[in-house]
């Protein structure tokens, strides 16, 4: 289903087409929070929730082939993402009791999860300054395994032309993370 058609159908109510827009573009909104919330999972689930909840709210009003339903809801992520570090500012501390039992000690060793941040951190910004239709094409094909076919489908868009996307999206990502690593040694 390409995305005007999935809008079609959620404005007619269709339920599993919410579900597919959900699906479609839940790796996207998760990545664009998590990357400007600095890796705090529970801000970006927040964010990522209020995006989607706002988007259904928005739905009706949307010209099907006004654009791309994905920048459409990094647009509203983006709006979340303020208004969350504008709430976080203006909330105060409470400090914990002395008393308070402290958390069980994590048995990773923080080096290792440092880096693993790190890196999460490096990709997730090597994709948000792709090409949008490459970095759907990415996340669809190695995030969420779909068939060239399906991905051509979804951008209405040939098998073809979906491979040259493909192959333009590895080479911009391999080059900007072979960049950052070059860049941070």
């Amino acid at each position: 289903m390409t995305d005007a058609e999935l809008i079609l159908a959620i404005q007619a109510g269709d339920e599993t087409a919410l579900e597919s827009l959900y699906k479609r573009y839940l790796p996207a909104v998760w990545r664009y929070a998590y990357a400007h919330l600095a890796g705090n999972v529970n801000a970006a689930e927040d964010v990522v929730s209020e995006t989607f909840l706002a988007a259904v709210r928005q739905v009706a009003g949307l010209v099907p082939d006004a654009g791309s339903l994905g920048g459409w809801l990094i647009g509203i992520a983006r709006h979340k993402v303020m208004d969350y570090r504008r709430r976080s500012v203006r909330m105060t501390v409470v400090a914990e009791p002395e008393n308070a039992p402290s958390a069980p000690a994590d048995r990773t060793d923080p080096g290792e999860a440092l880096e693993a941040g790190e890196t999460r951190a490096c990709i997730a910004s090597i994709m948000e300054h792709l090409d949008h239709e490459e970095r759907l094409a990415l996340e669809w094909k190695h995030v969420d395994g779909l068939a060239v076919r399906e991905i051509a489908h979804r951008l209405g868009r040939t098998e073809k032309a979906v491979e040259a996307i493909l192959y333009r999206a590895r080479s911009s990502f391999r080059a900007a993370y072979e960049r950052a690593q070059r860049a941070e040694r």
